[in-house]
């Protein structure tokens, strides 16, 4: 995790991703620009977050560990979009776990310092209601798009999502739970995507060898 203090290049930052335009009151005092590193985590599971996170740049997975030690994946982010509203907002009090897929820039609000103005100003609150709606519906579909399309589609468009500098590495057993499916026939369509030259399976995982065909099979579901 690096800070970023150039004054330059938060301008710039500043310029191209006017986080002014979502608050009713300056809101750059309270503000850092942070950046991660794949794998490195936004939001720590089970702490309070100290930060509301606005992703400018990049990929993360939300996660959930259960009681019996299994890990849940939950959702993907991806820029542009709000982390830690929920805990803003007091619906859970605690975060799940946010790690990044791939390295990722983001605005980093200290709520500590303004909580009672974010929590009280209507033109931030009228678009936390817009994000958290299109959010539901953005779920909804996509759990209608998991019962409706072959495995081999969902899989394509998952390792697209998940993998970073070509390199797909889930957990098979994660990855299975997600998409709704045993492991044993995931591990079958992986084997076909090796065989077909589409993966090639690595010490760190699958290299994607032919980018191309991804995803074309990702894109048969459109």
């Amino acid at each position: 995790m690096v800070t970023i203090n150039d004054c330059g290049i938060m301008e710039d930052y500043y310029n191209h991703f006017p986080l002014s335009d979502y608050f009713g009151f300056d809101i750059h005092p309270y503000i850092s620009i942070i950046q991660f590193d794949s794998e490195e985590s936004l939001l720590q599971e089970g702490r309070i977050p100290h930060f509301l996170y606005y992703l400018i740049e990049g990929r993360a997975k939300l996660f959930l560990s259960q009681g019996n030690g299994r890990i849940s994946l939950i959702n993907f982010l991806n820029a542009p979009c709000f982390i830690g509203e929920m805990e803003l907002l007091g619906a859970q009090e605690v975060a799940n776990g946010v790690t990044a897929i791939t390295p990722c820039t983001c605005y980093a609000i200290r709520v500590n310092e303004c909580k009672d103005k974010i929590l009280n100003d209507t033109k931030f609150l009228r678009y936390l209601c817009l994000f958290l709606s299109q959010k539901a519906i953005g779920n909804t579909y996509n759990y209608s798009k998991n019962q409706s399309y072959p495995l081999e589609v969902r899989l394509a468009n998952f390792i697209l999502i998940t993998s970073c500098n070509r390199v797909y590495c889930e957990r098979h057993t994660e990855v299975s739970e997600f998409l709704g499916v045993t492991y044993r026939h995931l591990l079958y369509v992986l084997a076909n995507f090796v065989k077909s030259g589409y993966l090639k399976k690595t010490k760190s995982g699958y290299y994607i060898q032919d980018l191309d065909a991804l995803r074309k099979i990702a894109e048969s579901n459109q």
